[in-house]
């Protein structure tokens, strides 16, 4: 019997050892250098945290640990210097300046059977070394509810430290508003995955949203909430104010996250402009009320607005003086964004006044004119202490009016290159490799993307991209790092943007990490895979091979009447939300006309859209998608059967193929997920 226990025992040891190696590898980001040695930590009942007891900062990391292993073992935090005789298993943390030589955020793990020893060059390091702690658990530490168990880690030594200081995602809150909760999810996940920099774009020309406090009116409903005619949801609407503001600031700071906010101007200022009108290039002020993106189009026969803010007109600068007075009180990042993107400097150009203003100063054109008002707005950037930060559309004007200003590079090599031959800091976020609202597998796989691009940032693409490549050695140091966007106009709905997101961010989070020699694609890809349950208990979807695809069509499938086609979508519904139908034509001689969609719950129609439809090639966004169709469940039951029927006929033919798409998005965001069906 004795021997059947020290068989069991010596196997329980060794799974455990190998499951814990196993998880060692599945770092995401890759460490510089990981060394894995015989034996695993096991935690016990308890552990004892050592760690610095006046430094506040190393304190809030301390938290962080305490509440992450609270499933896992009851961490008792001491002083340290004061250790106990050594009963209990330990964590250590130790600030080493001597680690800043590698840059402020290095780190080292070291695990052995009975200690778990955390260095930083400063709390950075300590925070990225209980993230990657955290990472060497079992997924189940993400799950809203984890049962209590024994867990083991490996022992090994891990040395690790960032190549890029800025690792950014930015949030567009403009296009579709995001509540607090979700943007302290994407803090969250951002900060697992080391990513450090979230760029806030907190003004576009669909929606202000930030309190000003001096402008009250900025917050008006014609300034942020969508017009009643756009018939939207009521949370893509909104403006955060100052409290929740500083309170998201905290929270990212906690997490190691700088938030850079971004006040979008001269153009992008639609809110502004219909705000106080005395601040706009001309009268134009149709529609008095901010709207949906997509509608752009059939209102202003573009996606620009008709008037942008006067840069002749002093009390523009005034406003802005205010404006980033607030702003500046709230948000403590070294940098501000003012955008500068996409001018149009035939607005300028048409205007009498603006012509003598730009003839009085010797200005040859718009973008002489452009570059004065980007040299005023710096100036009031600098005078609160702050530096600028504009997209490298400001680069088509005077750089010597710049001094002092960092690029965001969107526009391809050629801009990030421009930028440090100029001697301008310059962070990488192309739409070539890292915009996320653009597809990343099938231009006809149903999500929800920005078509209008030709490229498709897949997956691989993200993870390669390099904002040095083609630099000298010189022009490399003005590089601050690479950033991932997401626009949300067409992926409106969470779920919608997390399929954009996940799991290109973490591809974008070790490419900004590590070495570009020490990049390896199909090692990414393997540790990958075991990060998909993490995310799973997360409640983060992400994109999976084939996007919404759950059926195609066929030429036996229709005729030149109206006939039902029929999909059983059971495995895709399994919660309230807002349902997506598409049928996405990709070839054949016809396209296929649509007369209706409904959905039904065990055969009883819940939820029709009944507009008129086209299955044809049409994948921009400068018009409607007739093909797509929009509906909803209100009451999800999770016995029943879904269907969507679809009346259709061949469209002067039948010689027609194509995908049908369906996707269910939650009302309620992160908690639940398709996986969990």
């Amino acid at each position: 019997m004795r021997i059947k226990f020290a068989i069991l025992f010596l196997l329980n040891i060794f799974f455990a050892t190998l499951f814990a190696q196993t998880q060692s590898m599945n770092i995401i980001p890759k460490p510089t250098s990981i060394d894995q040695h015989e034996g695993v930590f096991e935690f016990g009942k308890q552990t004892v945290l050592y760690a610095p007891v006046n430094n506040m900062e190393v304190k809030t990391v301390s938290d962080f640990l305490i509440e992450m292993l609270k499933p896992v073992t009851k961490v008792i935090y001491k002083p340290e210097g004061k250790k106990g005789k050594g009963k209990n298993k330990e964590i250590v943390f130790k600030i080493d300046p001597a680690l800043r030589a590698q840059g402020e955020e290095a780190y080292k793990l070291t695990v052995t059977k009975n200690q778990i020893f955390i260095e930083g060059a400063n709390s950075k390091g300590l925070f990225y070394g209980v993230q990657t702690l955290r990472q060497l658990l079992p997924a189940e530490i993400e799950k809203e509810k984890v049962t209590k168990m024994k867990w083991s880690i490996p022992c090994l030594a891990i040395t690790d430290h960032p190549r890029f200081s800025w690792r950014g995602f930015m949030l567009d809150v403009s296009r579709t508003f995001y509540n607090v909760d979700v943007v302290k999810k994407y803090l969250d996940v951002m900060a697992l995955y080391k990513l450090n920099v979230f760029h806030f774009h907190l003004t576009d020309d669909q929606g202000w949203r930030i309190e000003i406090k001096k402008y009250p009116e900025l917050t008006a409903p014609k300034a942020t909430i969508f017009d009643a005619r756009f018939n939207q949801p009521a949370e893509r609407s909104g403006y955060f104010t100052q409290d929740q503001l500083r309170d998201l600031v905290k929270y990212a700071m906690d997490r190691n996250i700088t938030i850079v906010p971004e006040i979008d101007l001269p153009g992008h200022s639609w809110p502004v402009i219909i705000t106080y009108p005395e601040l706009g290039s001309n009268n134009k002020l149709d529609p008095p009320y901010v709207f949906p993106f997509l509608a752009s189009w059939g209102i202003w026969g573009s996606q620009f607005t008709p008037n942008i803010l006067d840069p002749t007109n002093e009390k523009v600068y005034e406003f802005l003086d205010d404006v980033f007075t607030e702003l500046t009180d709230i948000f403590p990042s070294k940098y501000i964004h003012f955008g500068g993107d996409e001018v149009r400097h035939v607005i300028w150009e048409s205007e009498s006044h603006i012509k003598k203003f730009m003839v009085e100063k010797g200005f040859k054109n718009g973008k002489d004119l452009q570059s004065y008002f980007v040299s005023r707005v710096i100036k009031i950037i600098q005078s609160k202490g702050r530096l600028g930060m504009g997209w490298n559309d400001i680069l088509e004007g005077d750089h010597k009016q710049l001094e002092g200003t960092a690029m965001m590079a969107w526009l391809g090599e050629k801009a990030i290159t421009e930028s440090a031959k100029g001697g301008f800091y310059v962070v990488g976020t192309p739409s070539s490799s890292v915009y996320f609202d653009i597809t990343q597998a099938d231009r006809n796989d149903g999500t929800l993307t920005d078509l209008g691009y030709q490229n498709i940032n897949t997956l691989e693409l993200v993870y390669k991209y390099d904002p040095t490549h083609g630099l000298t050695p010189d022009q490399e140091r003005f590089v601050l790092g690479q950033q991932a966007n997401m626009w949300p106009a067409l992926a409106l709905d969470v779920k919608d943007v997390n399929v954009q997101l996940f799991p290109r961010l973490l591809a974008l989070a070790e490419g900004g990490w590590v070495a570009s020699k020490d990049k390896n694609y199909d090692d990414f890809k393997n540790r990958l895979t075991n990060h998909y349950p993490r995310l799973d208990n997360l409640k983060v979807d992400y994109f999976k091979t084939g996007g919404y695809i759950f059926g195609t069509w066929k030429p036996a499938d229709i005729s030149t009447e109206y006939t039902s086609l029929t999909f059983d979508v059971t495995k895709k519904v399994y919660a309230n939300g807002r349902a997506y139908a598409g049928f996405y034509y990709t070839n054949g001689e016809h396209f296929m006309d649509i007369a209706r969609v409904d959905l039904l719950e065990n055969g009883k129609v819940i939820s029709s859209d009944m507009h008129q439809g086209l299955a044809d090639k049409f994948r921009g966004t400068n018009k409607t998608k007739t093909f797509q169709y929009n509906l909803a469940v209100d009451k999800y039951n999770p016995k029943a059967t879904y269907t969507i029927v679809a009346k259709v006929k061949g469209d002067k033919g039948t010689d027609s193929y194509g995908n049908f798409t369906f996707n269910l998005s939650p009302y309620i965001p992160f908690k639940v997920v398709e996986s969990d069906k």
